[in-house]
């Protein structure tokens, strides 16, 4: 099996990982390596709260680098493009992985999860827990499996429904505080790179000139390119040639879609004006990015 898969469904997801689980929306993983996940760009279809028990490693979410040490957390959602690189050898995770339909299941509002601030798609994807929540998070965990493995039970799935519910506020709780943390040591140049990186994962696909984002923020885009530049060390046009190029990539990984579609996807006038952008940005064509990616 070709486990450098673009889109990665929950089904292929559990078979790589799952340790317990309850159905193919819903399982638990014990300390893993992500290795097999780590050279290339790759999509989840499920929501990941996954938490790391040892080692290191470089996690990249939407293009922004989070290191990944003990207790480190990550919260991912579909919206997400993960890579994870330049792991140590002992770098492990344990993790959960979970469908928005599974949560929903029972449930009278189906837009539950929205109500998490991490799952939203201007969250910050990677916090830092204290000793004692990142003990506390890892027990819950524990409590999830244990449940998990009570195969014969009538109400194994109900029951870890509601553990996870528990776990999502205790990790409401500390994003809340991080989150806090965070957003009052930023200057005003670093809340604006903030909002235009929001910006430009909503709207890369339709807008890829600087002057969009700069009439979105407003302010002039020689000032917009001159804070991003400071704040990053890359300029804005280079951020949102980035997030085109990660996009393409994600999607030429599915063999099932043709390249005029990726070019379509991606809001492209034809293949042809598609495939110089990815051959100037990446120095290959998008078939030869293809045959690389497969192997």
């Amino acid at each position: 099996m070709n486990k450098k898969i673009g889109q990665l469904s929950l089904s292929k997801f559990a078979d790589l990982y799952a340790d317990k689980l309850a159905g193919a929306d819903f399982f638990v993983a014990d300390e893993k390596q992500l290795l097999s996940l780590s050279e290339f760009p790759y999509r989840s279809e499920g929501y990941i709260v996954g938490i790391c028990t040892r080692g290191t490693a470089q996690v990249e979410v939407n293009l922004q680098v989070y290191q990944a040490r003990p207790d480190a957390m990550l919260l991912a959602t579909p919206f997400h493009v993960l890579r994870i690189y330049d792991s140590s050898d002992d770098f492990l995770c344990r993790f959960i992985v979970f469908s928005k339909a599974f949560l929903a299941e029972n449930s009278v509002n189906s837009h539950f999860l929205e109500s998490f601030g991490y799952f939203k798609n201007a969250s910050i994807p990677v916090i830092y827990p204290g000793k004692a929540d990142a003990e506390m998070i890892l027990d819950i965990y524990l409590w999830i499996q244990q449940k998990l493995e009570r195969e014969q039970h009538p109400y194994r799935a109900e029951i870890s429904r509601g553990i996870l519910i528990t776990l999502l506020y205790e990790v409401q709780a500390i994003y809340e505080k991080q989150h806090s943390m965070i957003k009052g040591k930023q200057t005003r140049k670093q809340e604006l790179n903030a909002l235009f990186q929001d910006l430009v994962f909503h709207h890369y696909k339709g807008h890829r000139n600087v002057q969009y984002y700069a009439d979105a923020l407003y302010v002039s885009p020689k000032h917009l390119t001159e804070t991003i530049k400071e704040v990053t060390g890359r300029t804005a046009g280079e951020w949102i040639d980035d997030a085109v190029i990660l996009e393409a990539k994600v999607l030429l990984r599915n063999h099932e879609i043709s390249i005029a579609r990726v070019a379509d996807d991606i809001h492209f006038p034809d293949q042809s004006s598609f495939g110089k952008y990815f051959k100037k940005h990446t120095g290959m064509s998008p078939s030869d990015y293809r045959v690389v990616s497969a192997y």
